[in-house]
């Protein structure tokens, strides 16, 4: 079993791809990669990382102030804005953070997903209302 496992191997030159020369290790685990990830970052980029976050969170947090005063609300119509806000400051987040195109370009499609996918579900008719019924007569200008 063993000899038949070697005999279908494919020595190293005839493979079809060529191995990598700067091969890094694997990082130890619980080696603590976040802080090395804030210390490659400029002080600019951690900076501007930290305006936006809070940002993100004040406008998230008038928004709620604001929503709370609102009659005859609905759980999409809350949810609607905050998920657009929280996309928006998860997309800058990206951008301001340092990633390339190559990096990001993922997460923009995620993003474009979601908000297309709440926006649409969303935007259904809603149920018809009783409407009064009208008591003027006919326009005389028609």
């Amino acid at each position: 079993m063993v000899a038949s496992a070697a005999a279908c191997t494919v020595p190293l030159p005839l493979s079809a791809q060529q191995l990598p020369s700067n091969v890094s290790p694997n990082p130890v685990a619980g080696a603590g990669n976040l802080p090395g990830a804030l210390v490659s970052k400029t002080a600019y980029e951690l900076w501007m990382t930290c305006l936006i976050v809070a940002f993100g969170l004040i406008v998230i947090c008038l928004y709620i102030y604001a929503v709370r005063h609102i009659r005859d609300k609905r759980p999409e119509d809350v949810s609607r804005a905050m998920i657009v806000v929280t996309v928006i400051t998860g997309a800058l987040l990206l951008i301001i953070g340092g990633y390339s195109n190559e990096q990001i370009a993922p997460a923009f499609g995620l993003f474009g997903t979601i908000i297309g996918y709440m926006l649409g579900r969303m935007s259904q008719p809603h149920p018809p209302t009783k409407e009064t019924p009208s008591t003027e007569k006919d326009d005389p200008r028609s």
